[in-house]
């Protein structure tokens, strides 16, 4: 802050307005970006925040096409060890329409589909899952397992930590 008033010195009351003026709209842009990933940290706590934020901003880039189907997404699901296999895969299949690829030992369910914030809150609200990531693949079709668990709790610890 005190670099900022600095620049504005000497150069006319006008110029120090302007600066302190973007650094206080800059710092409300940092706020608002705070509290959004509390928002949703708090409503997905098992969800990759970047996934939640990419599948709003895709959401509402065409709300048309997107309001009740939603953008294709390949979605990672990790669950605890003894997760029953086949318990999951029906949730997975009742929640989104797909069956999903069951990866190791049955704690990793991947699946490609129409991914909207319900079925997202769906998938988090399960008992066993410890977190879930997803990349958006549009028309193309998913490429299979990209995370591992230890990918959701870095990410995690990234966003934490900002």
């Amino acid at each position: 802050m005190t670099e900022i008033s600095r620049e504005g010195e000497g150069e006319g009351q006008g110029q120090g307005d302007t600066n302190s003026k973007a650094f206080y709209e800059l710092q409300g842009l940092r706020n608002q970006k705070e509290k959004i990933e509390a928002s949703y940290r708090e409503i997905f706590p098992n969800v990759d925040p970047y996934l939640v934020h990419d599948l709003l901003l895709r959401m509402y880039q065409d709300p048309v096409k997107n309001k009740t189907k939603g953008p294709m997404y390949t979605v990672e699901v990790f669950t605890k060890q003894g997760t029953d296999s086949q318990k999951y895969k029906d949730h997975i299949l009742a929640t989104t329409g797909t069956v999903p690829g069951i990866y190791d030992k049955g704690t990793h369910y991947v699946t490609h589909m129409r991914l909207t914030l319900e079925i997202l809150k769906r998938l988090n609200n399960f008992d066993y899952v410890l977190g879930i990531m997803g990349d958006f693949t549009g028309s193309n079709p998913s490429m299979g397992p990209r995370y591992d668990i230890g990918d959701f709790q870095k990410r995690r610890q990234e966003v934490d930590d900002t």
